[in-house]
């Protein structure tokens, strides 16, 4: 019951994220990129387990989770989090640049957007880094 509750918690947290990012689009100036380097985590599981929902011990049910549609993000060592959102061309889901990396150390660049203490990140790229120890946030 609590996973539930903490995926639909996660599912309006993004919707939120993605509908007051497209309402801030209007007038925007030019975003620049960013680049953040952390451990790509599903949102669900961290908000609801904290390390206990990260980490190859938490792999596979995030990947379940990623594939039925949960979010995923970013979870840099100081512990902020970046949402994958929704890219502005709208040609592929916000998990498509990551799914593939779920519980590895990575480096992601694209355009983050922060409202309200909520961030989130079109990425356009993603790739592992080299030499990380996987228990960077432990």
């Amino acid at each position: 019951m609590r996973n539930i509750i903490g995926v639909l918690v996660a599912l309006l947290v993004v919707s939120y994220t993605t509908i007051a990012l497209a309402a801030d689009k209007k007038g925007e100036k030019k975003e620049k990129e960013t680049t953040v380097r952390g451990e790509v985590v599903d949102v669900s599981c961290y908000l609801a387990h904290g390390k206990n929902g990260m980490g190859d011990e938490h792999k596979s049910c995030a990947e379940a989770c990623a594939k039925a549609g949960g979010p995923l993000g970013i979870l840099t060592k100081d512990g902020k989090l970046y949402v994958s959102v929704m890219p502005d061309d709208h040609q592929a889901g916000p998990n498509a640049k990551l799914v593939d990396h779920i519980a590895h150390e990575v480096e992601a660049t694209g355009k983050v957007r922060s409202k309200n203490g909520v961030n989130g990140m079109m990425i356009m790229d993603v790739k592992m880094v080299e030499g990380e120890s996987k228990d960077a946030h432990k």
